[in-house]
């Protein structure tokens, strides 16, 4: 059986990224931020089907985060190859992307109590 997964109708937070190969793959844009001087991009791959085999396979999507690089005219996604860089970077992602979750869940809640 094959579960939809990311069923997307609205390409707004959607970047296409190709590979050197020539691939295209869809990410989703989950935020841009900065950390150190440097800003960053964490992206959500988009699986168009997955095939359930029963076995509970861990759902949780992976988070690619690349390094912007050049100018406005001219950015670039740049793989983070240290270890150390990409765990740093990481951490902040996760604490950034928390507070983001939590200042929308507040925003929900507040709004819901204006009748």
């Amino acid at each position: 059986m094959k579960e939809e997964r990311n069923d997307y109708t609205e390409d707004d937070n959607i970047v296409e990224l190709v590979d050197d190969e020539g691939n295209t793959f869809r990410f989703e844009h989950l935020m841009t931020f900065e950390y150190k001087n440097n800003w960053y991009c964490a992206l959500t791959e988009i699986k168009e089907a997955v095939e359930d085999d029963g076995e509970g396979e861990d759902e949780s999507e992976e988070v690619a985060i690349y390094r912007i690089e050049g100018d406005e005219d001219n950015e670039q996604l740049i793989q983070i190859e240290d270890d150390d860089e990409l765990d740093e970077v990481f951490a902040e992602f996760c604490a950034q992307y928390e507070d983001f979750e939590d200042a929308d869940e507040a925003a929900e809640l507040d709004g819901a109590d204006e009748d």
